[in-house]
């Protein structure tokens, strides 16, 4: 009935067998310090060598070679879609894949300290001085089947890097990439008077890969009363790109996006010229590393209060502000098809024979049949996406405000030792405005020249939007007696919307807050000449399910976890 017919299948997802993954970790670790004193100085030294193994091997994979070769089969031993999970012939299909990754650091430092290196009225200055040299490396060896070794060709005559073997996963290539940083630093520890102290710090760090940068840091504490301290800090900090990022080779990723040149065009005309194209649909990205990379930078300011009202409570209250410039990030497959769409309605109907759009969006031909929408709109004829070129840059800044307040407390009984510990982090403004290249596009969608219903993936104000919530609370309480211990934590994070739902009477899709709950209990105790330590815990005690929504897996990744319950046994051994 179907011989010689064209098969279409598509998110095809196969039940007959269970994908079993493997995972196996080793980490060694080396270090051998010194220390010792020359007249009023204190020095000591540390070398550090570290190697971290990661495998992870994933079973009943599906190979597109191997399924083509299976469907095209003219026997019985063909793989049948159709058979319901009987007797498909599946396992002809199945593989195994597998990553491995590794990264070794070796680091040396130095450093010197002298707690009266100098007088002030107030009382003696501290200094402490110091230098470090570190080199890391990363090797991730992907699967012949990711990494291009083994190609596959689809129907449209695409293939690596654009299409893997393995069936939906997109195609990765191995990266490794080394590194070598120099860092000297220095602290003082300044008695202002006898109740305001001061710490003042400098550190610079040049990195063999992208440069140098230097950063610092004022820190002051005033004890008002025995029971109070105010404090402040004003400090710059910074982010190196990572070796992935600077490393990587061309790398494709495919996930749904609108369309937004599709969707202006099928917003600004009447519906019998709509133009086939839904305007959403998946688009694939293509990336890699940048060497041009520069480090993330920010200033950031605190002030707070920290009360010891009784023995064994301390509050702390904080308000902290962060704004960092030149973050690292992806200007994003939705955001580069809105410069497409301006530069499209800007050249209207001219030299449509020759005219390409936004070159980093790659499109197919256009289907004739939608000509009359597009002479409609106004606009040169286009076709879907075939892929939008976006590689790592430094694109924006961001600035956030918020409050931490937390509270310890110590108690001291017969029936063992109880300690207390609540955390909250409170946000009041999440914000990230375009910089570099890509300011323009935001002011253009600020004068409004990019209509209200196209928006700017990933600027603005963000907060409570997409995965980033307002509030998160963290409480724990602990027990110890003897050779016991137990412990109960909550994890409570906050609400947020998710904005590409839209609004429903006015009203947008609310992701729900997500509180989860851990316990433990662990018994201590000596193994021939060595400690040891054997801990039982239940992960997400009460088994919540990571809130609903319209994300690839069915929730926010970013956000939540939905493992679910879960225990884990451990026996730590100290040598």
């Amino acid at each position: 009935m179907f011989a010689g017919k064209n098969l279409y299948i598509d998110n095809y997802r196969y039940e007959e067998r269970q994908r079993l993954v493997n995972v196996r970790k080793e980490t060694y670790r080396f270090l051998q310090g010194f220390r010792g004193s020359a007249g009023d100085w204190d020095w000591e030294t540390a070398y550090v060598n570290s190697i971290a193994r990661h495998r992870d091997v994933t079973r009943n994979r599906m190979s597109n070679n191997l399924l083509k070769a299976a469907l095209y089969d003219s026997t019985p031993a063909a793989y049948n879609p159709f058979s319901a999970g009987v007797n498909s012939n599946i396992e002809r299909a199945l593989i195994s894949v597998y990553r491995k990754n590794e990264s070794t650091l070796d680091m040396f430092d130095f450093k010197m300290s002298n707690a009266s290196f100098m007088t002030l009225p107030a009382g003696d200055v501290g200094l402490l001085v110091g230098f470090e040299y570190r080199e890391e490396e990363v090797i991730d060896d992907r699967d012949p089947r990711l990494d291009g070794t083994i190609t596959y060709t689809d129907y449209e005559g695409d293939t690596y890097p654009l299409v893997s073997d393995v069936v939906n996963s997109s195609p990765t290539p191995d990266v490794s990439g080394s590194r070598d940083v120099t860092s000297l630093f220095a602290e003082f520890q300044i008695p202002v008077t006898e109740s305001i102290n001061a710490q003042l710090a400098i550190r610079n760090e040049d990195f063999s890969d992208f440069g140098d940068t230097t950063v610092g840091k004022l820190a002051v504490g005033w004890e008002i009363a025995p029971w109070m301290t105010l404090r402040g800090s004003f400090s710059t900090a910074f982010r190196a790109p990572n070796i992935i990022q600077i490393n990587e080779k061309i790398v494709a990723r495919s996930g749904t996006r609108y369309d937004r040149a599709a969707f202006r065009v099928n917003e600004v005309q009447s519906v019998e010229n709509v133009i086939d194209s839904d305007s959403r649909y998946t688009i694939q990205r293509v990336a890699t590393g940048a060497k041009g990379l520069e480090a993330e930078e920010s200033d950031n300011t605190s002030f707070g209060v920290v009360l010891t009202p009784m023995d064994g409570l301390i509050v702390t209250v904080d308000a902290w502000t962060i704004e960092k410039d030149k973050t690292i990030g992806l200007f994003g497959r939705e955001n580069q098809t809105v410069n497409d769409m301006l530069l499209r309605f800007a050249n209207g109907l001219n030299n449509c024979d020759t005219f390409a759009g936004d070159p980093l969006v790659v499109r197919e031909a256009p289907d004739a049949g939608d000509a009359a929408g597009f002479a409609a709109a106004g606009v040169c004829p286009f076709g879907d996406i075939k892929y939008v070129t976006n590689n790592y840059t430094n694109m924006a800044l961001r600035t956030i405000e918020g409050m931490d307040v937390g509270i310890y407390y110590d108690i001291q009984t017969d029936f063992g030792d109880f300690d207390l510990r609540y955390i909250g982090t409170f946000l009041d403004k999440f914000e990230q405005k375009a910089s570099g290249e890509f300011a323009a596009l935001q002011a253009k969608k600020d004068s409004g020249e990019i209509p209200e219903s196209i928006p700017l993936k990933g600027f603005g104000d963000l907060l409570e939007k997409d995965g980033i919530y307002d509030n998160k609370h963290t409480i724990r309480v602990s027990w110890d007696k003897g050779p016991w211990g137990a412990s109960l934590t909550g994890l409570k994070k906050g609400s947020f919307v998710q904005t590409s739902l839209g609004l429903k009477n006015g009203v947008p899709y609310l992701v729900p807050e997500m509180t989860t709950m851990d316990a433990t209990v662990s018994y201590n105790f000596d193994l021939g000449d060595h400690k040891a330590r054997l801990r039982f815990a239940v992960k997400n005690l009460e088994d919540e399910r990571a809130p609903t929504a319209d994300r690839y897996y069915g929730y926010y990744a970013d956000a939540h976890s939905d493992w679910g319950r879960n225990y884990y046994l451990d026996l730590r051994v100290t040598f």
